[in-house]
């Protein structure tokens, strides 16, 4: 019984130790920064109505592979238009646009205006404070027509989910 004691004091002691000399871990982000890559769930609405029909789906944002902080990938994940774009961005002002920019997916010179990530500034489904993203979005074989892209950050949260 002894010997019991003694192992189970020796290996709980062992544990509090380790459990001091743990520290937080450093989190770096990519060089655009923490507020424009995410995921966003969004609308495309043209002159303010779901042409489509389309709803809520889930738009991407993310660094490229030379990982500066001005120039992003947006990507709609094949949920609206199928496109995926590299757009000009400023992780200083959360901007982002890019002219005639090569869509990836669907072979179309795409165009991204306006486009802007709001922090704070957004209430999701289930009415939590997000972050906002809108953009402004014409395709060379659609021209023309602006769609509005618009949205708020993806929380996590199943009451957020559409």
């Amino acid at each position: 019984m002894k010997k019991i004691l003694i192992i189970s004091f020796t290996l709980l002691l062992g544990f509090m130790m380790s459990c001091d000399k743990m520290k937080d871990p450093v989190v770096d982000y990519v060089n655009l920064g923490k507020t424009l890559p995410g995921e966003w769930w969004v609308t495309y609405t043209v002159d303010g109505v779901d042409i489509y029909g389309a709803g809520h789906s889930v738009l991407t944002t993310f660094n490229t592979a030379a990982n500066t902080s001005t120039e992003m990938w947006i990507t709609d994940n094949g949920n609206f238009w199928s496109f995926q774009v590299k757009a000009n961005a400023s992780a200083d002002n959360n901007t982002f646009s890019i002219v005639d920019g090569t869509d990836l997916m669907y072979d179309d010179n795409t165009t991204i205006s306006n486009g802007q990530v709001f922090i704070d500034a957004g209430i999701t489904k289930a009415g939590n404070v997000a972050d906002s993203i809108y953009m402004e979005i014409e395709w060379a074989s659609d021209p023309g027509t602006i769609y509005v892209c618009s949205g708020v950050r993806r929380t996590g949260f199943l009451d957020d989910e559409y």
